[in-house]
């Protein structure tokens, strides 16, 4: 069995790529903690979906189970994590946002590792790494499953692309795609796709049997399935197959797969006159993707045939990234489109990088853009106004709206009581606050069952939590689908029934206290 692209370059070596790399890892830790920690060493309070995953981590901690105790529908791999990190350091604001730091800096470097086999000018391969890390995931900052997903499949790529022959490639390949899987479940099988159509396109060219890539197939699926099975194994155990196939495969397609179009394609806010200039750089990375997926594997048809083309590297880094995009395509976000973009980005570079009148004038640019955009990025973080407030989760830096709503909660509640917020997890983990329900939050759309509605009633009326975090948002039918208004209707009744309104905040979330 031999290695996934044969004999070719060695990609970077000697003493002036360890320069390179050192450089590179110092930028990214560096950039990463000015816009993660106020100096010195206070921790920003983070936002978005990656809120759910620490909130999983402490019910975890606690003793709870996804699927059983607690609702999921995303594979258990990121909730493992954060449980790890916080069994080891405990669940304080400052583990969740260095977290976010080392899977930064981990990502920056993958993607200049997998660079530095398709792009032979070593500034334009660091080049590619730092537009990643500062146009891409320094926009999103978000520890979600999605970031964890691809380092798995771009360290899979970069396995993949070893020039030395290798008996176990594929398998170790194989067994990283399974890894992404466990995280996002539909990430491995994308790449894996992409690994198979691969090994075929080799075979044409390497002149291989038959046999061969049969057993190279085999070898890459068996490998895929095993791995990802094994780390299953304790979840099929205890809460069985069925209800894990229903959770991650039938929910998924059922209702949380919503089509290119809906919802303005993912994007923050509709496009208009006055929104577009804000939505300019999202747009640009929807518009390029799919060009330069098509133009790169377009090339590596074209030069297939050339002996001083590294065709193999380029050509399994393009597969992969268009079987990524068409991954994301069927529910379109801009942050799982963000996601799969680092190898679009390393192909931009690497487009731009063969003409070599251009190479010059075009890395000018990219540098220029960097280094604006990493500076706005930090000024910007620095200067949007920012108070420090001491947590049970820890000292951490927040806005002046938000200091004065966890002001107030923690005169209400204190450490380790039972709560339910019902718009998302963001006060669990700095107030270390618990949230004792299947349910981890409610949407006015259809990801909200009427029988987790119902569930949540029961669980409510059982616990008797003293508590409950509302929002208005959740008073108003979904734009999409008016129909959902009735779905969370029994909740809704039942907290105006049981419940009295205690505060109303500035960001309007109001807290029930209950009769």
């Amino acid at each position: 069995m031999q290695s996934l692209v044969g004999a070719g370059t060695d990609g970077f070596t000697g003493r002036s790529t360890d320069r390179f790399r050192v450089i590179l890892l110092l930028i990214a830790a560096a950039y990463l903690y000015l816009n993660l920690f106020a100096l010195p060493n206070a921790p920003f309070l983070l936002g978005g979906d990656q809120a759910y995953f620490w909130m999983d981590g402490q019910r975890m901690l606690y003793g709870d189970q996804p699927y059983r105790d607690f609702f999921q529908f995303t594979p258990p791999g990121t909730d493992l994590f954060y449980l790890v990190m916080f069994k080891l350091f405990g669940p304080y604001i400052w583990v969740t946002n260095m977290s976010v730091l080392v899977l930064g800096v981990a990502l920056t470097w993958i993607c200049y590792e997998v660079a530095g086999e398709v792009i032979e000018h070593r500034p334009a391969a660091l080049c590619s790494a730092l537009l990643f890390l500062i146009l891409i995931y320094g926009k999103a900052l978000n520890g979600t499953h999605h970031w964890f997903s691809i380092l798995a499949v771009m360290s899979a790529v970069r396995i993949g692309q070893t020039p030395k022959a290798a008996r176990w490639t594929i398998v170790a390949a194989a067994a990283l795609l399974g890894v992404a899987s466990f995280f996002t479940q539909t990430r491995g099988v994308a790449a894996l796709l992409a690994f198979a159509i691969f090994l075929l396109w080799k075979r044409s060219q390497a002149r291989e049997t038959w046999r061969d890539l049969a057993r190279s197939e085999f070898a890459l699926f068996v490998a895929f399935a095993v791995v990802l099975i094994t780390l299953n194994s304790w979840f099929i155990a205890t809460v069985g197959a069925r209800q894990l196939w229903y959770d991650q495969i039938t929910y998924v397609r059922r209702f949380m797969v919503h089509g290119l179009m809906s919802q303005f394609m993912g994007l923050p806010e509709p496009v208009s006159l006055v929104t577009l200039p804000g939505l300019a750089p999202y747009l640009f990375i929807y518009a390029f993707l799919p060009i330069i997926y098509v133009l790169a594997l377009w090339r590596c048809w074209r030069d297939r045939r050339n002996p001083t083309f590294r065709w193999q590297p380029a050509t399994l880094l393009t597969l992969v990234g268009l079987f990524l995009l068409m991954e994301v395509a069927s529910s379109l976000n801009w942050l799982r489109l963000y996601a799969v973009s680092l190898p679009g980005i390393i192909l931009l570079v690497w487009t731009v990088g063969r003409t070599h009148r251009v190479r010059r004038y075009a890395l000018v640019i990219m540098w220029i853009l960097i280094s604006a955009t990493a500076i706005h990025q930090t000024l910007f973080r620095y200067r949007s106004g920012y108070v420090m407030i001491e947590t049970p989760g820890g000292k951490t830096a927040v806005s002046p709206g938000t200091y004065g709503k966890l002001q107030s909660m923690m005169r209400h509640t204190e450490p380790g009581q039972f709560l339910f917020q019902a718009a998302g997890p963001s006060i669990y983990l700095p107030l270390q606050l618990r949230n004792p329900l299947f349910m981890d939050a409610v949407e006015t759309n259809q990801q909200t069952r009427p029988e987790q509605i119902e569930r949540t009633v029961q669980q409510l009326e059982a616990k008797k939590l003293q508590f409950v975090l509302w929002s208005p948002r959740l008073d108003a039918a979904d734009q999409f689908d008016r129909s959902t208004e009735q779905a969370i209707a029994p909740l809704r009744n039942y907290i105006r029934e049981r419940y009295v309104r205690v505060q109303i905040f500035s960001d309007q979330d109001e807290l029930w206290e209950r009769k």
